[in-house]
């Protein structure tokens, strides 16, 4: 069994077993927040037609190409045509169409000049400066033309992205089906959240932080509830429970105590152990490994170690099983805001947040975690990464970020 691997050989090690599931179709309006499981070509132009981007006037550039203040150019108002409908006359010289924001504009026509650049009658319409061929008009195909590719597989649907899969007139998109997570506590001293603290218990708020991060990545989550620390029991609730997950995910039992079970228990089912332990600080009390086919993450009781090891090791991964084609945590590099004075001896992990200030990236880390606490997460966009060996660094420094 290895052991001490970083935190990049263990990532690589469960993204080798993490793969898109199948397919299906899902309709537009609940599609925000999935993962695009083919190419999207562009049928039609959007816009379809040439269209007017404001209230005005539509006629050609060279009749009033001689107007001026003291030489205004009077037109004839052919036609009015509000958004929705279609021209019925060419303009010709001399003739204008009133047309509305969204109308398409009418043959003969190559310039929109707006309302309030005018004087006008039901009948006529007067200009008093000239305007250019093409002014105020919104060509066929501006946003999207017809054969393009327009989003690709593997890309996140987001708002924007909804609103373009609409506007090309698919009522369904094809997607990856999202896959499921099972959630696993063990530890004696768990309960649930709604009981009553007791002499010697606490209740199993970890859990909640750990399925949040993986819903927000594209995961379904299954909560299996909390099991005491009897190896029976948990090997049980793994072999019950690994038909129904794509990932199991357990938290507790994975250090060197008397009741840290979860090796034995992987052991004792058959089940293949890729490594125990990463260089890591919070988060190293780390194992991983593979039953019937499926990954098995067993991560440390300690709420803040359990969530900085699944965000660097198993947030990549659901990315990648739901079809993301961007899975790594995106890394940048910010300076300390303030002095860092711990020692490090393996790579450590601090949350914090990612400010611009002067016009540079800052890591504002936080100053007071723990293994035990989940607080020093809320609010934090990054996570810092301390190399091994440090020693402390000095605000300024520069340090590399994971961007959550």
């Amino acid at each position: 069994m290895e052991t001490g691997l970083t935190v990049e050989e263990g990532r690589d090690r469960i993204l080798a077993l993490s793969e898109a599931k199948g397919t299906e179709y899902v309709e537009t309006e609940f599609a925000n927040g999935r993962i695009l499981s083919e190419d999207i070509y562009a049928q039609e132009n959007i816009p379809p037609f040439d269209r007017s981007p404001l209230d005005g006037y539509a006629l050609r550039a060279r009749d009033i190409k001689g107007a001026s203040g003291e030489t205004p150019v009077t037109l004839k108002v052919i036609e009015e045509v509000p958004a929705g409908s279609v021209p019925t006359k060419e303009v010709t010289e001399m003739a204008a169409v009133k047309i509305l924001t969204g109308a398409p504009i009418p043959k003969g026509a190559d310039l929109v000049v707006k309302y309030e650049e005018t004087e006008f009658t039901e009948t006529e319409v007067t200009f008093f400066k000239p305007g250019k061929s093409g002014g105020n008009i919104v060509p066929a195909g501006e946003d999207i033309r017809a054969g393009q590719l327009v989003l690709s597989k593997g890309e996140r649907i987001t708002p924007a992205v909804c609103g373009i899969i609409a506007g090309l007139g698919r009522p369904k998109v094809q997607v990856y089906q999202k896959p499921v997570v099972a959630f696993l506590s063990t530890g004696s001293e768990l309960i649930s959240v709604g009981e009553p603290l007791s002499p010697g218990k606490i209740r199993n708020s970890s859990v909640y932080t750990l399925k949040s991060y993986l819903e927000d990545v594209g995961a379904e989550t299954i909560l299996l509830g909390n099991v005491v620390d009897d190896p029976e029991e948990i090997s049980e609730k793994i072999r019950s429970s690994v038909d129904g997950a794509d990932m199991i995910v357990t938290t507790g039992g994975v250090s060197v105590g008397d009741y840290d079970f979860l090796i034995r228990v992987m052991e004792q089912i058959g089940a293949e152990i890729l490594f125990w332990k990463e260089k890591l600080k919070p988060g190293g009390a780390f194992l991983a490994s593979v039953y019937k086919g499926k990954p098995v993450i067993s991560l440390s009781g300690n709420p803040s170690a359990a969530a900085v090891a699944m965000i660097l090791n198993v947030v990549p991964a659901v990315r990648k099983m739901c079809g993301n084609r961007e899975f790594l945590l995106k890394e940048a590099t910010a300076k300390l805001a303030e002095d860092y004075t711990k020692s490090s001896p393996n790579m450590r992990i601090v949350p914090g947040k990612l400010e611009i200030r002067e016009g540079q990236a800052v890591a504002v880390l936080s100053g007071h975690s723990g293994n035990g606490m989940l607080h020093p997460l809320h609010g934090c966009n990054i996570l810092g990464r301390i190399e091994a060996g440090s020693k402390g660094m000095k605000k300024g420094n520069s340090i590399s970020v994971y961007y959550i």
